[in-house]
């Protein structure tokens, strides 16, 4: 884990000795502070998806259940049928979304379903997007580069992902799997891109210990400097200036 507080005023001049920015470096910290801060919610929202989809499942399976019990002159089940409305769906006026059969509800609302895929397809498209208009511009003004000059690995990666879900129905192909540098090993080629929720978590980790490197690529070599290698993660906190405002 790697914490790094925002800095005041008042610097390290050993380190500015050495040829490092501090100015650029705290003022990078503002704009990956809220990349993180946008992972992270992204985190929240993929695991409240996850735990409406099996609340969804275990009221499904149970009405299934109650719907299909034993009855007199009932040999086996009946498909059973869910109308989905936006409405009360008890009102007789009630305009209903959508009527489809218990199973394949279940299904689609299973680990590894539709629903599933769905949500980490958009996620994987909304955090690229994030990076890539507004991030990653406001890094390379700091630095002053160009955008594409500014270069993660794992983002990257992400950008692949993105074109395959947006452009070619989720399937990646051999050509983008063979350019992939920190996240091949989640997806396979030739194939729709399905993530489990293992899968998931790593990406995850993976997007946020990329930020670590980059905040600390400059530090490298420096006395104390953390070993990027060992980076799990990173939590980029506003605490303040320790040393006073002048």
């Amino acid at each position: 884990m790697v914490c790094w507080q925002g800095m005041g005023k008042k610097r390290g001049m050993a380190l500015n000795s050495q040829g490092f920015d501090f100015d650029k470096a705290t003022a990078e910290l503002v704009p990956l502070r809220d990349f993180i801060d946008f992972v992270n919610a992204q985190v929240g929202v993929y695991m409240d998806c996850l735990s409406s989809f099996r609340g969804n499942t275990v009221r499904i399976e149970r009405q299934v259940a109650r719907v299909n019990r034993p009855r007199p002159g009932m040999k086996d089940g009946h498909p059973v049928m869910i109308m989905e409305s936006f409405e009360d769906p008890s009102q007789p006026d009630a305009i209903h979304h959508r009527i489809i059969a218990a199973s394949d509800f279940l299904k689609a609302n299973r680990d590894g379903g539709f629903s599933h895929r769905q949500i980490c397809w958009s996620i994987i498209v909304f955090m690229f997007a994030y990076w890539d208009e507004e991030i990653r511009p406001q890094i390379a003004k700091i630095r002053e580069i160009e955008p594409n000059d500014l270069k993660v690995d794992t983002l990257g990666d992400l950008r692949i992902l993105r074109k395959s879900i947006v452009h070619n129905k989720g399937i990646l192909t051999q050509a983008d799997h063979a350019k992939l540098k920190e996240l091949g090993d989640l997806v396979q080629p030739e194939k729709r891109i399905a993530l489990s929720h293992d899968d998931m978590q790593k990406l995850f980790a993976r997007i946020k210990k990329a930020i670590a490197v980059l905040l600390l690529e400059k530090t490298k070599g420096f006395p104390g400097a953390p070993d990027l290698s060992e980076i799990a993660s990173v939590a980029i906190q506003n605490a303040g200036p320790p040393y006073g405002d002048d």
